[in-house]
């Protein structure tokens, strides 16, 4: 186990979408209590809560299997950027918020034995977790009464009161939302493409197929591609030949891009190509001709909106080492940050973990200042219902929000309705 404090400074859609975009190699005792004193409130004794500050903890995997950890790297970043916002605003209550953060090297135990130490030892309030090795510890968190806010990685989030996620891509039921889109931009028939080696890209499936078919997309087929393997120029093939005006994918972003551009090549008229990952500039960068005309799952609001413009201001003030501020990880750990923040504000002048989750699970309108489509916490079972939908224009070098119809428009969001 490696537990390490922040770094030295003045002062943690989407994830489901970012893990089908990695490598297959991926899918191979309540504390005692710190008496609040010294400061402007007098509280009773809470884990984690002192007169000026409370302590939180993250989670997330800073070595381990390379590809995890190089792609949740960006997600500490966006953590320590909301936090260091936070206090500079005065914190919480007159509270600075402390960060301590583990190592969970994706491994279960792991994170079982930094959560321990956390909890029992270093005494955190609560903890933020960008880890998809949660699930073992999430009994034994929820007897603790530990709030943790984080992104979904698995229907297993969505069972306990005490976790909360920006949405879980990964709860059964559906929604419209995808097939409304394809809707609107004038698909009728659409081939699916699922990564077989991948858990993320199945379930995401699972969600496409029905939603389509419920607007009335007719569905050709579901074809399995695995990268390095699959010929995408079999698949545009069969794209063309199946008069398909749609191509869906719930795939890596380059084998879809080289499925899409090929299929353009060989004649075939798409009304409507739209992946669940790819919303990268630097992928645009290298990749944009082939790119012209695709859509992309964004759970993230548009880069000119004013949410936006804020975390790209803290990222630049409190996380200058991110390259990639769009990183979509950076901004699951920020909004999972802001979500920790907002239960502490909620639970009040003397916050308890108690009053965080009452409070929070009451919440049916959680955007993170905009920052997201509205996710209602009363119902953490429910399916997605509100996306972003990003465009790239026909030159390949640039993204664009498609507008949502009226009838659809939630600040700007895609929002359709859950399935029965």
């Amino acid at each position: 186990m490696i537990l390490r404090h922040p770094r030295g400074r003045a002062t943690t859609v989407a994830i489901a979408a970012v893990i089908v975009g990695l490598p297959a190699a991926i899918t191979a005792c309540q504390s005692s209590s710190n008496t609040a004193s010294n400061g402007a409130h007098s509280c009773a004794a809470e884990p984690g809560v002192t007169g000026s500050s409370v302590k939180i903890g993250l989670i997330y995997p800073d070595s381990g299997p390379a590809e995890i950890a190089s792609a949740f790297k960006a997600s500490r970043s966006g953590v320590e950027a909301r936090i260091g916002l936070q206090n500079d605003r005065g914190g919480v209550e007159g509270r600075r918020i402390d960060l301590v953060w583990g190592d969970d090297q994706s491994d279960a135990q792991t994170f079982s034995q930094v959560a321990h130490n956390m909890i029992d030892d270093q005494k955190v309030f609560g903890l933020v977790a960008t880890s998809i090795v949660l699930d073992q510890s999430a009994d034994w968190l929820q007897k603790q009464n530990v709030p943790v806010t984080g992104t979904a990685t698995s229907a297993n989030w969505s069972n306990y009161t005490n976790v909360f996620s920006a949405g879980n891509l990964f709860n059964t039921g559906g929604t419209s939302v995808f097939g409304d889109f394809v809707k609107a931009q004038g698909g009728t028939k659409a081939l699916v493409v699922v990564d077989p080696n991948i858990a993320a890209s199945k379930n995401l499936a699972l969600q496409f197929v029905p939603s389509l078919q419920s607007r009335g997309i007719q569905i050709v087929d579901v074809v399995t591609y695995t990268n390095g393997v699959t010929n995408p120029a079999r698949v545009a093939d069969q794209l063309r030949k199946s008069g398909a005006d749609t191509l869906v994918g719930a795939a890596q972003s380059d084998p879809f891009i080289d499925i899409y551009s090929q299929a353009k090549a060989n004649g075939a008229r798409i009304k409507v190509a739209l992946n669940a990952t790819g919303f990268s500039p630097g992928l645009l960068a290298q990749r944009g001709a082939d790119m012209a005309g695709m859509s992309i799952l964004s759970s993230v609001a548009a880069q000119d909106s004013p949410a936006m413009k804020s975390y790209l201001n803290a990222i630049s003030t409190y996380a200058p080492e991110l390259t990639d501020p769009t990183d979509e990880l950076a901004l699951a750990g920020y909004v999972a940050a802001d979500e920790m923040i907002q239960g502490i504000q909620l639970a009040g002048v003397c916050p308890t973990r108690q009053a965080f989750i009452q409070k929070m699970r009451k919440v049916t309108n959680f955007t993170s200042s905009g920052m997201i489509p509205p996710i209602d916490l009363t119902k953490p079972k429910q399916p997605i219902l509100c996306e972003n939908f990003m465009n790239v224009d026909a030159t390949g070098h640039t993204f664009a929000p498609v507008q949502p119809p009226a009838a659809l428009d939630h600040d700007g969001y895609w929002c359709g309705v859950a399935l029965q």
